[in-house]
């Protein structure tokens, strides 16, 4: 970039930290909620998310998979419950180090071997990672991609897709389910992976074959017998199917055996050969060695009940896994708890109180278990009111800080007219809200109903005879209305005070239309929540078409926000021309901004009176952190309802991190001097122009914390946005970030800048955003000050690389590739290629390129191994170039002999 179009930018105001007069700055704490599961406690009054997977080690310790949670944990044999692994946040990371300091994305099935070692499928990052007797965590297998690739080689480089459940047989081999690549896998004990079951395809073809040469479809649990015979829930084929050692694959169990089974997910096998089986019918059952078809536990009916009793007249909530110990007691994965069947046949809660007690009433709100909040509201006394959709109740925050439960027991069932809601039951509560009368409603979503509760504490009907389905949103109306989102109906309906009710939005038909016309002819897509702002306008979160939709008082529907599509991107420019993702919360405060939950994003964003949308709290990623700072370096996990008090500060409930926060307003700090950028190539240090998928290194003052944070990759394997509280944007979209400083930043810059003339650059960093403008082209190579000689050897004066030999250099400014073009995610075969043409020479002469490509493993890095020419280049030091299309590199030298 020349100097003087700098300098014009700078003093056209193009260079800038700019100033937050118009917008306030939040800080973020927690109201409600926190990381207390129970651990260290008796495991009958834990707490536990959805469990998904199960192992028994020999000595008789029980380990589960806290899926919800993102953490496995421990039931000793003295019945104490502790977390081996995970930090209850969504992520990746922590190889290397402690397993309760490292982050799973949900864990589902387990192994255990006969030394200690734990195997955990960790689903969501596309991994099985390993935990060593001593508690030190790193990846068994998978590099993060949804994929097929690597067999034969090492399993840790290798691609595995939805890794579900394991199984690790006496000689240490392990067994990979893959949900959603449709395979069964094995790494050996030397750590090579290799296919023994499955395409890669769903389907059912195959019995009677060599398994490789049939399909599964969406396998789940694993099982294998004392002959060595593997055992497969072949989930979405409604069967089990079995392996020889052979590699042969036959159904065992399904209806044409006198089977039926219904989605099976968990299999074990006990050592005398009987088969157990998980599925959702609410039982487990198992087949005798005899081909005898018995129920363990379960009537079929879900529920919970019939602890101290026969298993088999028992009620099971789910039955997602099954495991048997050396004793033969059999252990179900049943929801949020764990229960066992002993040899005489009695069910027992083992582990999990499924939240009924143990959720902290009459202590302090930041001390209490949450599950799942969906919605908040406020009284006009202050007081916070929260759905806590997983533990089935209506709770309270009091203004001094305390929490109660003013509806719902904790068991799950259907709230009796007239009695008190504190003793009722409830199902599934999402959406509340106070009316005109200061009554608390809630829709409680599961039983169909909108219900209220007056200020005695007692339960009646919002509207009767009204046919609603999964309603999940309540707002307070002007005169003393309700309107109520009648999800799964695709419709907002209105209920005057007399309790008729009449639809007010939405023509009962899915889709997406009617904008600028009558707001009753419109189509919604499960519209979750709604607000009223000040004006009386009805704002309307339609969830499913990624919309905030407004219905003026006269009936007339329009977009507020989102394009249709889902999305992350224009944060300071048009909301109608955002892109949101799933939002499921909305709320209006006092001067006219509308807030939104949005939710797939995991941020809060604030649509101004003037139209345009701003990120206020939240990052790119999912995860928890910022309590204490500023909400824009905070980190949220789908965020839902929410709701503005009359001081501006804002309410949201933060679903997957079980917590309630809240954003405060602060005094909005004058905007600082003008500060200088410079983007440099971060190969050659040189200004100019960017390309698409470019390393840039950014100079400045201010940029990011004192101390330099190196960036991490989030639960998708996609190098985050956020290092340390810095985030960069380019024309609003979140570029990963190598590295942040107070001076410097080094970051990818994202294919979605190709096709344009220039890209706004943004830095943003506590209160503060810097801009620059830059030219965008095509390519604008350069090599790194590094190149590695045939034999591997760094090339330098002292190691000369012979001429005729082959060298390896790397460099960045490509431009798009032949591939996805993923902004930030590490290179992984088969490898992206340059879509232009590339040429290098030395010394002026051609050399020939063997390979030019993504560099495996890491982000925005290009790799040519190209043959040093023979007799037409002298010895000493020559000059590299590199030209990608029509642009050459600077020159590099090297050494040569």
């Amino acid at each position: 970039m020349p100097r003087w179009w700098r300098a014009w930018l700078i003093l056209s105001g193009s260079i800038v930290w700019a100033g937050t007069d118009s917008l306030p700055v939040y800080r973020i704490d927690t109201v409600a909620g926190s990381s207390d599961v129970g651990d260290g406690g008796p495991a009958q009054t834990a707490e536990f998310g959805n469990i998904e997977g199960l192992a028994c080690d020999r000595s008789g310790n029980v380990y589960l998979s806290d899926t919800d949670s993102h953490r496995v944990r421990k039931i000793s044999v003295d019945g104490v419950v502790t977390t081996v692994a995970g930090t209850g946040t969504a992520g990746f990371g922590g190889d290397g180090g402690p397993a309760t300091q490292a982050f799973l994305n949900m864990p589902y099935g387990l192994a255990v071997g006969p030394a200690g070692d734990l195997y955990v499928a960790d689903l969501g990052n596309h991994r099985v990672r390993h935990i060593t007797p001593d508690g030190t965590i790193s990846t068994a297998a998978g590099n993060g991609a949804c994929g097929s690739t690597g067999d034969g080689g090492p399993a840790a480089a290798a691609a595995v897709c939805g890794p579900r459940n394991l199984f690790l047989d006496r000689a240490g081999n392990l067994y990979i389910s893959e949900f959603e690549g449709h395979r069964i896998r094995k790494i050996s004990p030397s750590g090579i992976i290799s296919r023994i079951a499955g395409l890669g395809s769903p389907g059912s073809g195959g019995d009677g074959t060599p398994a490789v040469q049939a399909q599964l479809a969406y396998p789940a649990g694993l099982a294998m017998d004392q002959r060595g015979i593997l055992y497969v829930a072949d989930s979405q084929n409604q069967r089990v199917r079995r392996i020889t050692p052979d590699g042969w694959i036959s159904t065992i169990l399904d209806a044409s055996k006198g089977a039926v089974l219904l989605t099976p997910t968990g299999v074990a096998v006990d050592h005398n050969g009987t088969i157990y089986v998980a599925d959702q019918s609410y039982s487990v059952r198992s087949f005798t060695p005899n081909r005898t078809w018995i129920t363990v536990a379960g009537t079929g009916i879900a529920g919970f009940a019939g602890d101290g009793g026969a298993a088999p007249r028992a009620e099971l909530t789910s039955a997602n896994d099954v495991a048997v110990d050396t004793d033969l007691n059999v252990y179900i994965a049943d929801g949020v708890r764990i229960r066992r069947v002993n040899t005489e046949g009695v069910i027992q809660t083992v582990a999990g109180d499924g939240y009924v007690s143990a959720v902290g009433d009459g202590g302090r709100a930041t001390q209490a278990r949450l599950f799942r909040p969906s919605a908040v509201a406020l009284d006009p006394a202050g007081n916070l009111y929260v759905t806590d959709t997983g533990t089935e109740r209506v709770r309270k925050v009091t203004l001094a800080g305390n929490i109660e439960s003013v509806a719902g027991t904790g068991a799950a069932g259907f709230v009796d007219e007239g009695v008190q809601a504190s003793h009722s039951h409830v199902n599934a509560p999402m959406g509340v809200a106070i009316d005109g009368a200061g009554n608390l409603v809630f829709a409680d979503t599961g039983n169909q109903r909108v219900w209220r509760v007056s200020a005695t504490g007692l339960v009646s009907t919002v509207a009767a005879g009204v046919d609603l389905r999964e309603p999940r949103g309540v707002c307070s109306g002007p005169e003393n209305t309700l309107f109520v989102v009648d999800s799964a109906n695709h419709r907002v309906l209105r209920v005057a005070p007399d309790g008729r009710t009449a639809p007010v939005a939405g023509s009962g038909t899915q889709g997406d239309s009617g904008d600028q016309g009558p707001a009753r002819d419109a189509r919604f897509n499960e519209p979750t929540a709604c607000a009223v702002d000040a004006d009386g306008n009805l704002l309307i979160a339609d969830t499913l078409n990624h919309r905030i939709r407004k219905v003026t008082p006269d009936g007339i529907i329009s977009a507020v926000a989102g394009t249709g599509l889902a999305g992350s991107s224009g944060d300071e420019g048009p909301a109608r021309a955002a892109l949101l993702s799933a939002p499921a919360g909305v709320a209006a405060d006092r001067t006219g901004n509308i807030l939104v939950s949005d939710t797939g994003n995991h941020r809060i964003r604030q649509i101004t009176p003037d139209g345009t949308i701003h990120a206020i709290a939240g990052g790119d990623t999912a995860g928890f952190a910022g309590d204490g700072g500023l909400a824009s370096a905070a980190l949220l996990n789908a965020p839902g309802g929410l709701q503005a008090d009359a001081a501006g500060n804002l309410y949201f409930a933060d679903t997957n991190n079980n917590r309630v926060r809240r954003l405060t307003p602060q005094a909005v700090l004058p905007p600082p001097l003008l500060v200088e950028l410079s983007a440099l190539n971060a190969a050659s240090l040189r200004e100019g122009p960017v390309a698409p998928g470019e390393i840039l290194t950014v100079f400045g003052q201010s940029l990011g914390p004192a101390e330099g944070v190196a960036g991490t990759f989030d639960a998708a394997g996609v190098l985050a946005s956020n290092a340390g509280g810095a985030e960069v944007r380019f024309d609003g979209i979140a570029a990963p970030v190598f590295y942040a400083q107070d001076r410097q930043v080094n970051v990818q810059v994202p294919y979605t800048v190709a096709g344009r003339d220039i890209t706004s650059l943004e830095i943003r960093y506590q209160d503060r955003i810097a801009r620059l403008t830059l030219a965008v082209v095509d390519a604008e190579p350069a090599l790194f000050p590094v190149a590695t000689n045939q034999d591997g050897t760094p090339n330098s004066a002292a190691e000369p690389a012979p001429r005729g030999t082959v060298v390896t250099v790397y460099g960045t400014g490509d431009g798009l590739t032949d591939r996805s073009n993923q902004t930030g995610r590490a290179a992984e075969a088969p490898y992206a290629h340059p879509r232009l043409s590339v040429s290098l020479t030395v010394g002026g002469v051609s050399a020939e390129i063997l390979y030019v490509g993504s560099a495996p493993g890491l982000v925005g890095v290009l790799q040519v191994n190209a043959r040093i020419p023979g007799g037409y280049v002298q010895p000493g030091a020559a000059s590299m170039i590199l030209t990608v299309g029509r642009a050459s590199s600077p020159a590099l030298p090297i050494w040569l002999r």
